[in-house]
């Protein structure tokens, strides 16, 4: 299975659920809801695979590097995606900002205090920042409910922590 540092992908403006949980999965994916067939061409060159739900041909002339998805369902744009190109789904999880796209890395709990519910703060130890946009990331209660969604979703049995 490739890693999520081995293929990386642009998704087109019409995948940005799907753009958000490969990001969830680990995999560097870019995408804007403004973005252009000619800025994802660009943006692809050669190193990425572009993701679309329109007529590849057509939107994308004379690019290789093209996957069109079938369904206009989320869940099963993620299903074919993790069937076409056998990703890793567990490896990386939890290692990408679902907004940004940069990396995720641990914080000191003291150095979000001001930026979290004072709860949280409370509740959690561990936290993450992203170093891109800065979001703060810790595992609450909807990591278990992301976690089984993602589950049934790809068909696997439910990982055990």
């Amino acid at each position: 299975m490739p890693s999520a540092s081995e293929i990386r992908f642009v998704a087109d403006r019409m995948l940005g659920r799907l753009a958000r949980t490969l990001r969830l999965l680990g995999y560097d994916t870019l995408y804007s809801s403004t973005i252009t067939p000619a800025e994802v061409t660009a943006l692809a060159a050669g190193e990425r695979i572009i993701l679309t739900c329109g007529y590849a041909d057509k939107r994308f002339p004379g690019c290789a590097n093209v996957f069109s998805i079938a369904s206009d369902y989320a869940p099963e744009q993620l299903g074919e995606v993790v069937r076409a190109f056998h990703l890793d789904t567990r490896t990386g999880l939890w290692s990408r900002c679902t907004l940004c796209n940069t990396t995720i890395e641990p914080v000191e709990k003291s150095a979000i205090r001001a930026e979290v519910e004072p709860k949280v703060y409370e509740l959690y130890s561990e936290f993450y920042r992203c170093s891109g946009c800065g979001h703060v990331y810790w595992r609450g209660s909807h990591v278990e409910r992301i976690l089984r969604n993602l589950d049934a979703l790809l068909g696997r049995p439910p990982e055990v922590n």
